[in-house]
């Protein structure tokens, strides 16, 4: 599907904060893929340590292109990233 930044529920590709939220549970650390090529996303997982979700980000795009991780803390907000366009 070509990139589109709608919602899903409107017919496009972005998901984040409408199937699922940048805040990750009390005490934990949210990992959520993008897909540049579609704008595609979606909810990677959750982690108990900033270290650990990074690693994870870090190993899922290594040598990949078109894929970004961004890491979000229990307050929603941005705490790391990984990946290229």
């Amino acid at each position: 599907m070509p990139y589109d930044p709608r919602p899903t529920s409107e017919g496009g590709n972005a998901g984040i904060d409408k199937e699922f939220s940048r805040k990750a549970p009390t005490g934990k650390f949210r990992v959520i893929g993008v897909d540049t090529f579609d704008g595609g996303d979606w909810l990677e997982g959750d982690f108990d340590t900033l270290v650990d979700a990074q690693t994870h980000a870090d190993d899922e795009t290594r040598g990949k292109q078109m894929l970004k991780m961004h890491v979000y803390n229990d307050q929603g907000r941005h705490v790391g990233e990984a990946g290229s366009f």
